[in-house]
């Protein structure tokens, strides 16, 4: 409880000091777009590293042993190819939001059906979020479910709500060193307790039980996702400078490796102390139980930062398009009631008990397929000096909706498909305006 407590008060001042000190739209929205490197890299990780990157890929590496890599593996491959092919033009182009910039590459109804695939799917993702919030401020408090839901969500919400993305970004960095520091602990703990699973290891990238499907897979809805994600361009667009937006993405590429590596050594080396009966999602926290008190508790702080990160990023970011790109208004007030208010919805949705991880899952697909084609695609025909793509503006909006309706099933054919039908239709786009 002490731990929850300080944890929250630390955050709540935080929020209080970045809305005293910047009360402008710009910081609400884009930190006043002053994030440097380690800033922006450290930003990009706590967008992608939530719960499913921590106990699902220790109950993951777990059943299939080093394979599980591939999960964040696949994240900072697509951060290597956002520093690669995105992140230059992303930050230069003055845009405060994802469907923003998409007006000015695929134009204005490109932008709204954008927006309303992101709002509603992030609320979604949020609310799922808060689900796993409330599960581990419920072993931190020792307060009943509800009462722990309630209370992370709200910390969560209000701190948020307050800074915006400034204080979402300047509480990234320290909640990723802690989440570094805690997996390190765990690892070194379980380590002494066992070595044997670490030692006999069979290094692979592929085995029987995860085949190069799964691999194909996780490179593109993972992948894909940070190149299509709006949290990761509102990160981007925070940066003072290209080069800060590039060197950013380079550092969380890396570090994902580093994290992905750590997170799987720790999946395996629960072999052997967690029953055989076990739930994957269930491995990381029944090797807590068997830790030492400093030691679970460490790890408890690094999981909480981990999903607290991702979770605050995801509601920023849904408020900032909500007020940005369907309200059309750059308020920081608004922005914060809108944060307010969807929060709110997301706990609504948390506290029913409702089994939104499906929901959830063809959200941020839906998201994935309908944008990163046309993204794709329009930086395409900028490269080969095509005419933009924004010149057929139904054309473009026809690749947005259709991808993203194909997207809302999140079988890897209708993704696959999904992907060559926006892609196609945006490049065609560009290549009818250069005949006319």
């Amino acid at each position: 409880m002490l731990f929850f407590c300080l944890y929250a008060a630390l955050l709540i001042a935080l929020g209080l000091l970045e809305a005293r000190r910047a009360r402008d739209a710009s910081s609400f929205f884009v930190n006043g777009r002053r994030s440097g490197p380690w800033h922006t890299g450290f930003s990009l990780i706590g967008a992608a590293v939530g719960g499913s990157a921590t106990v699902g890929v220790a109950g993951l590496a777990w059943q299939v042993g080093t394979p599980a890599f591939w999960w964040m593996g696949s994240l900072a491959l697509g951060f290597a190819c956002m520093a690669l092919l995105l992140a230059r033009s992303v930050n230069e182009s003055g845009a405060w939001t994802m469907p923003e910039l998409i007006e000015a590459w695929l134009g204005r109804p490109a932008r709204t059906l954008a927006a309303c695939i992101i709002v509603p799917g992030w609320v979604l993702i949020l609310a799922a979020q808060f689900i796993a919030l409330g599960k581990l401020a419920a072993m931190l408090t020792g307060l009943s479910p509800q009462a722990a839901l309630a209370a992370a969500s709200s910390v969560l919400v209000f701190y948020s709500a307050l800074g915006g993305q400034a204080s979402v970004i300047r509480s990234d960095l320290p909640q990723g060193l802690i989440l570094l520091g805690g997996l390190l602990m765990g690892i070194f703990c379980l380590f002494l307790r066992d070595p044997a699973p670490l030692l006999a290891l069979d290094l692979s990238l592929v085995n029987e039980s995860f085949g190069s499907e799964r691999v194909f897979s996780f490179l593109l809805v993972m992948g894909g996702s940070c190149l299509a994600g709006p949290t990761m361009y509102s990160v981007l667009l925070s940066a003072r400078d290209a080069p800060s937006a590039r060197r950013g993405a380079w550092l969380a590429a890396l570090a994902l490796v580093l994290a992905s590596l750590l997170v799987a050594g720790f999946g395996v080396l629960c072999r052997g102390l967690v029953p055989a009966s076990t739930l994957p999602d269930d491995v990381l926290p029944s090797a807590i139980a068997l830790m030492p008190d400093w030691a679970g508790m460490a790890m408890l702080a690094a999981l909480f930062s981990a999903m607290l990160s991702s979770a605050d990023s995801c509601l920023v970011t849904a408020s900032a398009v909500l007020c940005n790109d369907l309200l059309r208004r750059r308020s920081a007030a608004l922005c914060r009631s809108s944060a307010l208010v969807l929060g709110l919805l997301a706990w609504m949705f948390a506290a029913q008990g409702f089994g939104i991880l499906g929901l959830m899952l063809a959200a941020c697909n839906a998201c994935m397929c309908g944008l990163l084609g046309p993204v794709l695609a329009s930086r395409l025909l900028s490269v080969l000096n095509l005419p933009p793509a924004s010149r057929s503006p139904r054309l473009c909006a026809a690749a947005v909706a259709s991808g993203g309706m194909l997207g809302l099933s999140t079988s890897l054919l209708a993704s696959s498909a999904a992907l060559a039908l926006s892609f196609s239709l945006t490049f065609a786009a560009g290549v009818m305006m250069r005949k006319d």
